[in-house]
């Protein structure tokens, strides 16, 4: 019982709190800021990638929830990305013991450092970009690509425990000319079902840790609820920089992860 009580218990709730308001904010569950966090207390690679995506999977089904009602779900792209993006996660979360994790991550945080960077360029230069209060893709355009990279970013992330939505969201915004908030509530519903897919594939091999799951899960929970509470309110010009911002912040984190691997 004192374990409960200890430090590990607070860092968790206070870490997955302050994670999960900012993920419902955002639209990304942003594993990759609490990945490092669940490795402080479960420190084998493919037992914090099952544990992290488990917490994932509990957030994005909140943070999916208050979108969903707000009906800032574009169902086209949750279709396509999101089926593939399931079985892609599947596959990455049975085979993850396989592959190793630390170059994968390096390669990760460098492609999020560049698409935030880029994205908050484009915020504060002030270059027109697509993305208005409504705007939809067109018919069928995107039906191949979105299916691919969801595919593509559903294993990789599946392995690593990551949901790649930090690359979703930008190409969402920028090239499928989504709203920000409505890019954010399509994205989070999507990794709700690619978290769980993954987190199953982790699951047949037993890679999770109960108690870290369930304490940081239900704290991410409370957060993404509150935080898609909040998004929704929010401009998009300032929905954009948040979560630009929010990624260079991830990709900070998993750079200086993969180098101390």
């Amino acid at each position: 019982m004192e374990e409960i009580f200890s430090f590990t218990f607070l860092f968790a709730v206070l870490a997955g709190l302050a994670i999960g308001i900012l993920a419902g904010l955002t639209g990304m569950p942003l594993g990759a800021l609490r990945l490092p966090a669940v490795y402080v207390m479960v420190p084998t690679s493919y037992v914090a990638a099952g544990t992290n995506l488990g917490i994932d999977t509990l957030a994005s089904l909140t943070g999916s929830y208050r979108y969903w009602k707000g009906g800032k779900i574009e169902p086209w792209i949750f279709l396509f990305m999101g089926s593939f993006s399931c079985i892609g996660a599947f596959l990455g979360g049975y085979f993850s013991r396989c592959l190793p994790h630390k170059w994968f991550l390096l390669v990760i945080g460098i492609v999020y450092l560049y698409s935030g960077l880029s994205m908050l360029w484009v915020t504060i230069s002030g270059v027109s970009t697509s993305g208005g209060e409504e705007s939809v893709p067109e018919g069928k355009k995107w039906a191949g690509a979105s299916a691919l990279w969801g595919f593509i970013l559903g294993f990789i992330g599946g392995m690593v425990g990551l949901l790649m939505g930090s690359l979703r969201v930008p190409v969402m915004i920028r090239s499928m000319g989504l709203a920000p908030a409505l890019a954010a509530g399509t994205n989070i519903a999507i990794s709700s079902l690619t978290a769980l897919s993954g987190f199953l594939g982790h699951c047949l091999q037993r890679n999770f840790d109960v108690t870290v799951l369930l304490i940081m899960g239900l704290a991410s929970m409370a957060g993404a609820y509150l935080g898609s509470h909040l998004a929704i309110n929010l401009s998009p010009l300032a929905l954009k920089r948040l979560i630009s911002s929010a990624i260079i912040l991830m990709a900070t984190t998993l750079i200086l992860k993969s180098l101390r691997m």
